[in-house]
């Protein structure tokens, strides 16, 4: 089902480039082969753009609202808490289903013959190369097969190099802390909310941009489409399709990513 879910989701984005791009081309081109031809042309790459963009980055989770801001408040307590808090807090967590030995640092999961070192690493900012290096270090000199860090956010270089160390490394920011570990294992920190002031331009982006409303936009797409071959000035239909186009493609992809495969990370 979820493969056939898939399917659908690309074919109809598909079908949403290639209307954009026919639009125009179309419009600029009379030849009706060589518009079909560079329309073509124009929604695979377009389309390949958009893979990159919203699909191949490393944090692709299914949270919903509620459970984003739960994932925020429950990083907020750990940043705000003495460090034997949260060892304290993964401890219990891991010891549901493993062996494990705590530290002032970190955590050493016995997991069959080989060994895994989680270390919750909580900081306001970005969790960086040089963080990246300091728990690599430890793992290492421990003789770890395995390092797994739970932070707040990563830089980008993080993920860049993470797969040239000779050990494995799994680093969680706080959405894929909360689904992959606090989620599976059924077990949560104290919240820590942290009062701010509501962006008015950002809430009503989320609500204008939300995956509900691409049904809309393609329907007055479609509709002003169509006006645009009896009326004369065409161009301004055209136009305000395109954009409602735009925005039903871009409400399509935007909002909720795919889960990733679940593996188990102390595996």
């Amino acid at each position: 089902m979820k493969t056939f879910n898939k399917i659908i989701s690309k074919i109809f984005r598909l079908f949403l480039i290639f209307i954009i791009s026919l639009i125009w081309c179309r419009y600029f081109i009379e030849n009706l082969a060589l518009a079909l031809a560079l329309t073509i042309i124009f929604t695979l790459i377009l389309d390949t753009l958009i893979t990159l963009i919203f699909y191949n980055k490393n944090k692709k989770l299914n949270l919903k609202n509620s459970e984003i801001e739960k994932a925020q408040n429950y990083c907020n307590k750990f940043i705000f808490s003495n460090s034997s808090y949260t060892i304290n807090f993964f401890y219990n967590l891991v010891t549901k289903r493993y062996k494990a030995k705590k530290f002032s640092k970190y955590i050493i999961i016995e997991h069959k013959e080989s060994k895994v070192m989680l270390f919750p690493f909580y900081k306001y900012e970005d969790f960086n190369i040089q963080d990246l290096i300091l728990t690599y270090n430890t793992a290492k000199k421990l003789n770890m097969a395995k390092l797994v860090v739970c932070t707040n956010t990563i830089n980008n270089n993080v993920l860049k190099v993470i797969e040239k160390f000779d050990i494995k490394i799994i680093v969680l920011d706080k959405f894929q802390t909360y689904e992959k570990l606090f989620k599976e294992y059924n077990y949560y920190p104290q919240e820590f909310i942290i009062k701010n002031t509501k962006n008015t331009f950002k809430y009503l982006m989320e609500y204008s941009l939300n995956k509900k409303r691409t049904k809309g936009y393609f329907i007055a797409s479609l509709i002003l489409l169509f006006s645009s071959f009896i009326v004369k000035y065409n161009i301004y239909y055209l136009i305000s399709s395109s954009l409602l186009l735009i925005l039903s493609l871009f409400s399509f992809i935007n909002p909720k990513f795919n889960k990733v495969n679940t593996e188990n990370i102390f595996d």
